[in-house]
């Protein structure tokens, strides 16, 4: 719905740049008929949103993919063909697209490359929490740990807030199939310290942020239990 509104937000725009002009399905491939003519980049772009809103994925990854060629409204084509490639299952794909938008996007203005970063943090967060609630912890904690490598400080706290939780709910697992061996408790208290680690270094780059502290007092809570 998100990767919807902002389309539907810059097809409106389209719109009104293009004025009066009957700016339809059949006004856009004519425009695009005319390969050399100024309107031919916007048309693609036109297209490519109108195929979204209309649930063909198909033709709208290559639309996107002809507008990205042609530098049109560039950062909002990374994420219509990553939305696309998403709902085509396209899992790899759609990574390798913002990965190439988020490239693109350091030579160009920030805030459009956020909006291709969001879609890429956005993932690697429902990546984790996916592969937790499989209590695949390995993976769960490289697509945490990935988002601690992106750029942006927002997306770097998240994944240290993500790890340092991670570890919480790993510890106490741990614990709770195995109480009583000192084995389990060595195992668990490992499992904390990573926590805490984590923990600290999200509170360092960001002091305010109110997950951090909710966080810690349940690892205390925990690890200090008889």
């Amino acid at each position: 719905m998100f990767i919807a509104c902002i389309l539907c937000a810059n097809l409106a725009a389209a719109q009104e740049e293009k004025g009066s002009a009957p700016w339809t399905r059949k006004y856009n491939e004519a425009a695009l008929a005319d390969t050399a003519g100024r309107h031919a980049p916007l048309a693609l772009f036109n297209i490519a949103v109108r195929a979204t809103i209309e649930g063909d994925y198909r033709e709208a990854e290559y639309y996107f993919s002809r507008s990205i060629a042609r530098g049109h409204n560039l950062f909002s084509s990374y994420v219509g063909k990553a939305n696309a490639q998403r709902e085509l299952g396209k899992t790899e794909d759609m990574l390798a697209t913002l990965c190439e938008g988020m490239k693109a996007g350091a030579r160009e203005d920030s805030l459009q490359r956020e909006k291709v970063e969001a879609m890429y943090a956005a993932h690697l967060l429902a990546e984790g929490r996916a592969r937790l609630a499989e209590n695949n912890v390995e993976a769960a904690a490289e697509a945490y740990t990935l988002l601690t490598r992106m750029e942006r400080a927002r997306w770097k706290v998240d994944g240290l807030v993500a790890l340092g939780t991670l570890y919480i709910v790993r510890g106490n697992a741990i614990l709770k199939d195995a109480p009583a061996s000192a084995t389990a408790r060595r195992r668990a208290a490992a499992a904390f310290k990573k926590s805490r680690d984590y923990l600290d270094r999200a509170a360092k780059r960001a002091p305010d942020d109110p997950r951090v502290p909710e966080a810690r007092a349940r690892l205390d809570s925990l690890a200090t239990r008889p």
